[in-house]
């Protein structure tokens, strides 16, 4: 099957998109906020995998923008619109636009490596966008019921919107990290084999269709 015709392409991104808004739906709520989702971004991370950055982040603001929907009453709890347009950019849009960068480890041989280590770095960058949104837009000026393991220095005023950020976004994404990586590995090598994908073989042929392009065109011109 050939999985880079364009008409396939569409269609299959479509599907991991939906699958991954079904799957948003299931979560376990976390201690200090936030929630696990149960492989939400897997199908995604291979979207990235097949067929790259570019496509994989238009894929994740897709996803992101059905998120954003989906949450709108997120936007009731802040004000003015430099607000809004935060939450919209680092907590949906730019949040979950990043996970196409799972692409940027395809060329991998090893495809349970390529897809893990894909998914880690999508998800290393996500967090980072809610950190940022969490000290920016959703700041904690005080936190009293901090866990007794965070040191006194670390919940001063000035440090607490840091302190709570990184305890409230890590809390989640450190074990969403771990479910990604663990279930895009698997998935990946499963869709791959199916389908007998192999993306160096789809760049070679690419590579190979553009210089056969510029040879015609050479010809022609001589």
């Amino acid at each position: 099957m050939k999985v880079n015709n364009k008409t396939f392409k569409l269609v299959f991104s479509a599907l991991m998109v939906a699958l991954s808004v079904v799957l948003s739906m299931f979560k376990i709520e976390f201690l200090y906020g936030g929630s696990i989702t149960i492989f939400s971004m897997v199908p995604l991370v291979l979207v990235a995998q097949m067929y790259g950055v570019p496509w994989g982040i238009l894929t994740g603001v897709v996803y992101g923008l059905i998120q954003m929907v989906m949450g709108l009453k997120n936007f009731s709890y802040v004000t003015g619109i430099e607000a809004y347009a935060m939450v919209a950019a680092f907590d949906y849009i730019v949040a979950f636009g990043v996970i196409g960068f799972a692409g940027v480890t395809r060329k991998i041989r090893n495809r349970a490596v390529a897809a893990s280590l894909g998914a880690v770095i999508a998800c290393i960058l996500r967090f980072f966008c809610h950190f940022f949104s969490g000290i920016t837009v959703w700041k904690a000026l005080e936190w009293n019921d901090a866990p007794a393991f965070i040191s006194e220095r670390m919940l001063q005023p000035d440090l607490v919107p840091y302190t709570y950020s990184l305890m409230y976004n890590g809390g989640y994404m450190f074990p969403e990290l771990i479910l990604t990586a663990i279930g895009s590995a698997i998935l990946c090598t499963i869709v791959f084999e199916a389908f007998k994908i192999d993306v160096n073989a789809m760049s070679t042929k690419k590579l190979k269709a553009t210089a056969d392009a510029n040879l015609s065109e050479e010809k022609t011109e001589g």
